[in-house]
């Protein structure tokens, strides 16, 4: 890395769920020169923080439990708050969500909804309102991506929570890029909802061992080694946000680009 690289401003990124999975996947494609990193999961990672430890990226390590909203926003705007040095841009990176309770509707219960949506839906509104708030003072650019889902955009049966969690996220995205619409460009926030594909992660392994209508087709993608591995989907996810062009289509697939 050159002198002027290393000194150059850093692109700060906040990752939820950065642990296990997708969101672990999304820290490692991000540990390159010119990035910071906070990390925040429910349980830590030893080889993980090695690993980014030895890459020479900034990177702050948090635990938290995001299935609090209140708690997580107060977290998000402290971290915010605690950042000394003037960032290129600032990235709300909304990886973090469950997929249980999987049944039908008929025998939804409040005890495991609630927690559900909770962690799917106000949790990152909270934290998004948190990170506006808390981001302006910089007055770089800002951008919120939310890992969102095929199942948001059209119904899976026995997935209602997930379903109606991840469409409220889409429309929770939509919803921040028209009100920031007209923010001055230095200070500009962009919005997106990006659907990751069928990655091979827990969450599938999950999803298998459920009994719901359309298990069979799950079980057949990892039987037939059609699961697009967490590696590859954070690479594709990680050049998804540093496209030039990152905000113009507010609901997308990473499979389209």
């Amino acid at each position: 890395m050159t002198a002027a690289a290393s000194t150059a401003s850093p692109h700060l990124i906040i990752v939820t769920g950065a642990s296990r999975g997708l969101g672990a996947a999304l820290v490692r494609a991000l540990l390159v020169p010119g990035n910071q990193l906070v990390c925040v999961a429910r349980s830590r990672n030893a080889e993980l923080e090695q690993e980014a430890a030895a890459s020479g990226v900034p990177i702050a390590w948090h635990l938290q439990d995001l299935s609090q909203p209140s708690p997580a926003a107060s977290w998000l705007g402290s971290v915010l708050d605690a950042i000394d040095t003037q960032p290129a841009s600032v990235t709300l990176l909304l990886n973090a969500g469950v997929i249980e309770p999987i049944s039908p509707i008929a025998q939804l219960q409040e005890a495991t909804l609630v927690p559900h949506l909770m962690t799917n839906l106000v949790s990152p509104m909270t934290m998004t309102a948190a990170f506006l708030t808390h981001s302006e003072r910089f007055g770089c650019p800002r951008k919120v991506l939310a890992i969102s889902s095929g199942a948001a955009r059209r119904p899976v049966e026995g997935w209602s929570a997930y379903c109606a969690g991840k469409a409220g996220l889409d429309m929770f995205v939509r919803s921040v890029n028209a009100e920031y619409a007209q923010a001055p460009a230095e200070r500009s926030v962009r919005a997106v909802a990006l659907a990751p594909g069928v990655v091979d992660t827990g969450m599938q392994a999950t999803i298998r061992q459920a009994e719901f209508a359309q298990v069979d087709r799950f079980r057949a993608l990892k039987e037939n080694d059609q699961l697009t591995s967490p590696d590859d989907a954070a690479r594709k996810i990680a050049a998804y946000l540093a496209r030039p062009d990152f905000g113009a289509t507010e609901l997308d697939d990473v499979r389209n680009s």
